[in-house]
């Protein structure tokens, strides 16, 4: 029963991983990282189509649906409103089949919220809006939730609820002040600034006018200061604005001729005849009427070029009524008949979509209504005749499988374990045989029985040192952690027989961290030693100058311990340091198996001769080792 629960858990643990797995994307955090949180030095335009193109053809199902969300946020932008619906229903239907967290809809439920506002549909905006900002304000995206508030702001502008325009608007702007100095700050503050006016319009609240001034001078001081040059042309707009409902014309058209050089013939159709529409509309207040009509003129050129009745519309009335102030009624007739039959062409479209709309909602709801009558008794009807005969062999084989499953995964983890195991073991067993070089021993021996003769405080001190230096090197086979000052004293002792033995060809000190307790802090054995032999022994050999070799232990941060062994020696070239690297390989190994911390070392050549050592380990006190001991170290 054990083993049926646990796999039971395995298998749900494995689908929870797999989901997750499925609604990753790296390229997608890439681009919401950069877009929601990095400051750039430099702006660097990205093609949201093309990168959308890029995402649909990767392996990743979270890809190919955040393909379809940047899809749609483009074709909200060129009022392809339908095509924008498609893009968001197949990136929802992704997220359904792969079992995604909610915080994966979140671009969705924000994208559709703008959507069903750009459709007239304020009610549902505001909803999804409102719905979408109560999950945002826990997920820490700033970026996403002024967007969020923006957007509510503009529904409820455009349901003429001005109170609420103002409030969410004002909710913000603070939000928005503490993004990252990025291209989506500088165009959330130019939204910020041009829903400032169309507050402004509801209620002539001169407060507000100010406002939107100070909001797109602020976008356009760090637009300029991150060289995203792709915002002037929203930016001077805005700041065109500002002129009109000040009534300095003059500077609104300077404003204009400015935002007129950020455009491109070829492809900024809509932004260029929306701007000669404007400077057309400057000149009817001015009452230039000739220059006037050129605007409109130009407006419905680009009109025509994209083919959109209601702007093909609007840009008519426009010349029409340039035509009829200038005195020019012939023009105006000719206009007015071009007028009216384009008014009837929209009406007859308006028409047409509402009985479209109405027709397939109408289709759509009675065919699911009745498909899932008929599937419904068929299903009721199918189990009603199998449910007998599979109960119990469903159940056997699904018991069957599930001990098979069990059995397979015990033995894998138990595999896992013992080899585990058995290379701890073998670590531990090359560290005892490599406590201290023998070579050091013999020659220590041989130095010290051709110096008995000399009955002396030197040859005394020698015998004590080795006696010392032998005790702790025997005491440490059973030890795995030795302190501080121990270590340092082990190592006072082995380097002090080596300088004896080299007739002071060397000299070493310790500098310890006064923020370092040298008794209760604690090192793996066998750490430092064989870096130590390797320097004197072959660092400092027919060296023409006295070595220096420097071991320092410092602390890093609050719980980090770096030790860095220097000398003056010959260089990398002149030691062989396998037998260290091997020994201290193995130790780090064992502390970072078992302590889950990521311990490290680096050997390099110093630039004025000689070797550095820098080992990095975690800070390690006494009762921490008797922990470490008690759990296998």
């Amino acid at each position: 029963m054990k083993q049926l629960i646990f796999c039971l858990v395995f298998i749900g643990f494995a689908e929870f991983i797999q989901a997750q797995s499925n609604c990753s994307c790296q390229a997608m955090q890439d681009f919401i990282a950069k877009r929601d949180f990095d400051s750039t030095a430099k702006h660097k335009p990205l093609n949201l189509w093309k990168f959308s193109k890029t995402l649909e053809k990767d392996k990743s199902p979270r890809c190919v649906a955040f393909s379809f969300q940047l899809k749609a946020q483009v074709q909200i932008k060129n009022d392809q409103f339908d095509d924008a619906s498609n893009s968001l229903d197949r990136e929802k239907f992704i997220l359904d089949s792969i079992r995604c967290k909610s915080a994966a809809y979140l671009e969705n439920n924000l994208t559709r919220a703008e959507l069903l506002m750009h459709q007239g549909d304020y009610p549902s905006s505001i909803d999804a809006y409102s719905k979408t900002i109560r999950i945002l304000q826990k997920s820490g995206n700033n970026a996403l939730l002024s967007k969020a508030y923006l957007g509510l702001s503009a529904s409820y502008g455009r349901a003429k609820d001005k109170e609420k325009a103002k409030y969410y608007a004002n909710l913000a702007y603070p939000v928005i002040r503490v993004l990252s100095d990025n291209e989506t700050k500088i165009d959330l503050l130019a939204q910020l600034s041009s829903r400032y006016y169309k507050i402004y319009q509801l209620g002539k609240d001169k407060i507000y006018l100010d406002s939107a001034l100070n909001t797109v001078s602020f976008s356009f001081v760090l637009a300029k200061k991150i060289q995203y040059s792709e915002s002037y042309l929203q930016i001077y707009n805005l700041f065109e604005d500002h002129a009109y409902y000040s009534r300095n014309f003059r500077l609104a058209l300077k404003y204009l001729d400015s935002a007129l050089i950020q455009t491109n013939p070829d492809y900024h159709w809509k932004e260029r005849g929306s701007i000669y529409g404007d400077i057309s509309d400057i000149y009817l207040e001015l009452k230039l009427y000739d220059k006037a009509y050129q605007y409109a003129d130009s407006n419905l050129v680009y009109a025509q070029k994209i083919g959109n009745p209601y702007d093909v519309t609007n840009a008519l009335e426009l010349l029409y009524n340039c035509s009829k102030l200038s005195g020019e009624y012939e023009r105006a007739l000719l206009v007015y008949e071009d007028l009216s039959k384009m008014k009837d062409s929209v009406l007859k479209i308006q028409n047409e979509r509402a009985f479209n709309q109405l027709s397939e909602k109408y289709h759509r709801v009675r065919k699911e209504k009745s498909d899932a009558e008929y599937e419904q008794d068929k299903r009721l009807l199918r189990q009603q005749q199998q449910i007998g005969k599979l109960k119990w062999r469903l159940i056997l084989v699904g018991s069957i499988i599930f001990a098979l499953l069990a059995a397979y995964v015990l033995m894998v983890f138990r595999q896992k374990n013992i080899k585990q195991k058995q290379k701890r073991l073998e670590i531990q067993q090359r560290i005892n045989r490599a406590r201290i070089n023998p070579d050091f021993i013999y020659n220590a021996l041989n130095q010290l029985q051709n110096s008995g003769s000399i009955q002396g405080a030197d040859y005394k001190r020698q015998i004590q040192s080795f006696s010392k230096l032998l005790k702790q090197v025997l005491e440490s086979t059973h030890d795995d952690f030795m302190t501080l000052d121990r270590e340092i004293e082990f190592l006072t002792f082995y380097l002090t027989l080596q300088r004896d033995r080299s007739k002071n060809a060397f000299n070493f000190s310790f500098d310890v961290d006064e923020n370092l307790d040298p008794s209760n802090v604690c090192l793996p054995t066998m750490i430092l030693q064989p870096f130590v032999e390797s320097t004197v022994l072959e660092g400092f050999s027919n060296l023409n100058k006295i070595g220096e070799l420097n071991i320092r232990f410092k602390l890093r941060g609050l719980n980090e311990l770096a030790i860095i062994i220097e000398d003056n020696g010959r260089g990398l070239k002149a030691i062989d340091s396998s037998r260290a690297s091997e020994i201290i390989n193995d130790r780090l190994y064992l502390l970072n198996k078992l302590n889950k911390t990521s311990s490290s070392y680096l050997i390099r050549e110093k630039t004025g001769g000689g070797v550095s050592v820098e080992i990095f380990i975690p800070l390690i006190t006494k009762a921490y080792a008797e922990e470490l001991k008690k759990e296998g170290f």
